[in-house]
Formats: structure tokens, C-alpha cells, sequence
């Protein structure tokens, strides 16, 4: 006759972390991984640029000190990344130039944003005191590119 086993009432205590540890060690590095490598916009703002044949290369507009002005399609416009009226551009440009930015503006206009607006934009531009501009664009792409 066989002996019946008899199992203790004891409790297991104790929770292996091991594996939790592992999965999450994997998560934060995904995480981390996808975050580094999702292109950024400058200055937090992101407009959809006119696109062209043969842009002019401004590495110069990447800077920390450029003065970067972005005019979105509904007409709002942002001095950085603060949303500023126009009429109150020209002060701000000023202040920043006086700050040790370079007596140089970048324009990031979307393709749909009324030429008005940036007509205003530049004017303010010209009133601060700003005589170079440069207006940021992509590049076309080729016609055989194109699926």
C-alpha cells in the first residue's frame, strides 16, 4: 500500500524579482531608445514648411541663441517656443539680439499660412532692427522618388 504524502502548510515567502527586474530594465531601454531617436522639432514648434527644388543649407538656425520665429496656418505665431502676438514681436526680438542672440531671424512659415501673416511677421522683423532673414524650407523631393 502506498504511503500518503503529506504536504506542509507552509509559506512560500519569498517572490523572485529576477524576472521582474529583467522586464522592466527592457521597457526603460525601449523607451529611451525610441525617445533619442523620434526627430524633435526646433524650439518645440512644428509647422509643415513649403517645399523646394534647391534649398540653401542654414545650419546656423539649430542654435540655442538663433531667433527662430514659427507662423503656423491659423495664423498664431511663436517667438521660441512662446506664442507671442505680432505686435509684440519687434520688443522681443530686440531684447533677445541685446541678450547675445545673432542680429540674424529665421522664419519657419507653414505652406498654408496666409502671406499676410507673414508679411506682418516681417515687418516686425524689419522694425526690430533685424536686416537678414532666412526663411526655412524642405527640400522636394525628386519625381522618381515618389512611390
Amino acid at each position: 500500500m502506498l504511503k500518503p504524502r503529506y504536504r506542509t502548510n507552509q509559506l512560500i515567502c519569498r517572490i523572485d524579482t529576477t524576472p521582474f527586474t529583467v522586464v522592466l530594465l527592457v521597457v526603460v531601454v525601449t523607451l529611451l531608445v525610441i525617445e533619442m531617436t523620434i526627430p524633435r522639432p526646433h524650439h518645440g514648434v512644428s509647422v509643415d514648411l513649403p517645399k523646394v527644388g534647391h534649398p540653401i543649407s542654414m545650419w546656423q538656425a539649430g542654435r540655442s541663441k538663433a531667433v527662430m520665429i514659427a507662423i503656423y496656418r491659423d495664423g498664431k505665431v511663436f517667438f521660441g517656443r512662446d506664442p507671442v502676438l505680432t505686435s509684440d514681436l519687434a520688443p522681443r526680438i530686440r531684447d533677445s539680439v541685446s541678450r547675445g542672440s545673432e542680429r540674424k531671424a529665421y522664419i519657419r512659415a507653414d505652406a498654408r499660412a496666409k502671406y499676410g501673416w507673414v508679411s506682418e511677421v516681417l515687418d516686425e522683423v524689419h522694425a526690430a532692427g533685424i536686416e537678414k532673414i532666412g526663411i526655412l524650407v524642405d527640400q522636394r523631393r525628386p519625381l522618381s522618388d515618389a512611390p
